[in-house]
């Protein structure tokens, strides 16, 4: 009775193993685009991310009260360092003479947006910009909201991450346009 039932058990977990989903990985497109021209040196010094970003899976907002994630479909690294990659690509290599700036982010959403005719992707992020020879203490030059979005082709993971890299490269423009005025 004993070994059927071991037998049993062992049958079972194989069988749970055998139909668990593919876990698939995704990045933000860290080739930069091209389109960022700064004229200060932009060093991003700190990002967080909100708790509801803080797990491996993409996020979907499904409803304006209701948050899921994809199963199977997950970042290859936390939303924190992957948007500090991107917008470090977007603002380039220091330039010797240029006055460097610091950016602090906390990114509020980066996540899919579930709309009527299909899939949006949504990237919210809290910047604020220091001179590099200010103090922490200190009030920032610059606190502002960026937010883009950009409709997805497909209600897809890998369609949605797409798009949050198009919205990475926005915002990216923006902040080096702001920036640069300071």
């Amino acid at each position: 009775m004993r070994a059927k039932f071991q037998l049993i058990v062992m049958l079972c977990g194989l069988t749970a193993c055998a139909s668990a989903p593919e876990i698939r990985y995704y990045t933000l497109d860290m080739e930069p685009s091209g389109q960022v021209a700064p004229t200060v040196n932009l060093v991003v010094d700190q990002v967080r991310t909100t708790d509801a970003l803080s797990r491996p899976q993409i996020m979907i907002q499904a409803s304006p009260t209701r948050i899921e994630y994809y199963a199977a479909d997950r970042w290859v690294g936390a939303p924190s360092e992957l948007v500090r990659q991107k917008l470090t690509a977007e603002f380039g290599q220091p330039v010797d003479g240029r006055r460097t700036l610091l950016v602090s982010i906390l990114v509020l959403s980066a996540e899919q947006v579930d709309v009527a005719d299909g899939a949006a992707a949504k990237m919210r992020l809290s910047v604020s910009v220091r001179d590099s020879e200010m103090k922490r203490y200190q009030p920032p030059l610059l606190e502002k909201t960026y937010e883009a979005s950009r409709a997805a082709p497909q209600a897809t993971a890998a369609a949605v991450v797409e798009a949050l890299s198009i919205c990475a490269e926005e915002i990216a423009r923006e902040i080096v346009s702001d920036s640069s005025a300071i």
